[in-house]
């Protein structure tokens, strides 16, 4: 499934190619569709005939087929004896994985669809099992997978993606953009039918779309802990103001989308959870220093800007926070809350270009991550979990200001 970089153009399903063609009269209805993503087609021929295997061993009994699709819309076929070979030519590539995934699924009547990243050679498939089972068995519509991390680990998602996708939908996702995912043929059939692939082709497909699409609808909702995430190259040439801007645009992008929804939940509620989640050990030493810096300086030089975006009263709590020694620098949640909120508001107003806002909030992020690593340094995992509840807390808490903000911005413009 496609990481969801704004910018990149699935391709919808369907949408201004010819459908492959239909499987073989007397070929066994395949129940099961898995999307794999292949960055090298050799490569992943191989993983693809392990989670062929996988997938057999984990359910017996259920007919699958693993839909590759590569680079340039290679593909490669996995179809065991008297299978129709799938092939997705017409696909741009790994980013239109999950429109593949979700095609083929339509083509060969199967009741599941599932987008997975392959794995290292000798993984087991209870991980698969785990992510699989609660949409095989019927019991649920979205399994939204989640991993094992370190406790300093995934500092986007614990600072902005799981706390506000958690107000905002009232669902406690863990972990809401891990890029896998298995579905219903229920939730398959209106995605398919979506008609953002023609309209909104820059962000239809992302995780962030799909995510706020399940989320959104009267759907039966789960998480699954995968083990631990597996490694993925970072985007070439990409720091963390790109990263911000991306990841937190594309959430805002959401909430515009579906302001109807999340402007009448109030609070959040624990999802089924399936595995293990605890956190791993983790000895790694963070820098705070140049954290506090580069916030330091943004506060001396961006002033101008995030005053437009930034209300008064907490552009004044922000300068209460300037000149603390960094081993002892301290973010109020609240006031994080709030700052995220104003930026939301401040996107949604169009008060500045969208480059500029969002990259405006990388120094803002970069000081509760300081913050963040000086709370944690001496916590144990589970006590870092707390610490993250007491920031859902606090956007939780402080979602009137948002919703406020959205239904009357006058009285927030700043």
């Amino acid at each position: 499934m496609s990481g969801g970089a704004a910018g990149s153009r699935p391709v919808g399903p369907g949408n201004g190619r010819e459908a492959p063609a239909a499987p073989r009269p007397g070929v066994v209805a395949t129940e099961l569709v898995v999307g794999l993503a292949a960055d090298d087609i050799a490569v992943t021929s191989d993983a693809a005939t392990a989670l062929a295997d996988q997938l057999a061993r984990c359910f017996p009994g259920v007919t699958s087929e693993v839909v590759v699709v590569g680079p340039g819309g290679m593909a490669v076929p996995t179809g065991g004896p008297g299978r129709p070979a799938v092939f997705t030519g017409g696909f741009l590539g790994s980013e239109s994985l999950l429109p593949a995934a979700l095609e083929w699924t339509q083509l060969l009547d199967a009741r599941v669809c599932a987008v997975v990243g392959p794995r290292p050679s000798g993984a087991g498939g209870e991980w698969l099992r785990l992510l699989l089972a609660p949409v095989v068995e019927g019991r649920f519509d979205y399994v939204c997978p989640a991993y094992r991390r370190r406790k300093l680990d995934g500092a986007l998602n614990n600072a902005i993606v799981y706390p506000l996708t958690r107000a905002l939908f009232g669902k406690r996702l863990r972990q809401p953009l891990g890029g896998e995912l298995a579905i219903s043929r229920r939730l398959a059939d209106e995605l398919v039918s979506d008609t953002e692939w023609a309209t909104d082709p820059l962000h239809a497909g992302a995780d962030v779309w799909l995510v706020a699409k399940a989320l959104s609808r009267r759907l039966e909702i789960c998480q699954a802990f995968l083990g631990e995430r597996p490694e993925r190259a970072a985007p070439r040439g990409a720091d963390v103001s790109d990263t911000v801007a991306r990841v937190v645009g594309l959430l805002f992008h959401e909430m515009e989308r579906h302001a109807g929804v999340w402007q009448r939940i109030s609070g959040s509620e624990l999802v089924p959870t399936f595995g293990d989640g605890s956190p791993l050990d983790d000895e790694t030493v963070v820098p705070v220093a140049p954290m506090v810096e580069a916030f330091e300086l943004a506060y001396r030089e961006l002033r101008a800007v995030w005053g437009m975006l930034i209300p008064p009263g907490d552009l004044l709590a922000l300068k209460r926070v300037t000149g603390q020694p960094p081993d002892s620098f301290n973010l109020d949640d609240g006031l994080w809350a709030r700052l995220v909120y104003d930026f939301a508001l401040a996107f949604h107003a169009g008060v500045a270009p969208e480059g500029q806002l969002l990259r405006a909030l990388t120094p803002l992020y970069l000081a509760w991550v300081a913050s963040f690593v000086n709370q944690a340094r001496s916590s144990t995992g589970t006590q870092v979990e707390a610490r993250l509840e007491r920031l859902c807390d606090a956007f939780e808490a402080h979602k009137a200001h948002l919703i406020s903000g959205w239904r009357w911005p006058d009285r927030f413009n700043p």
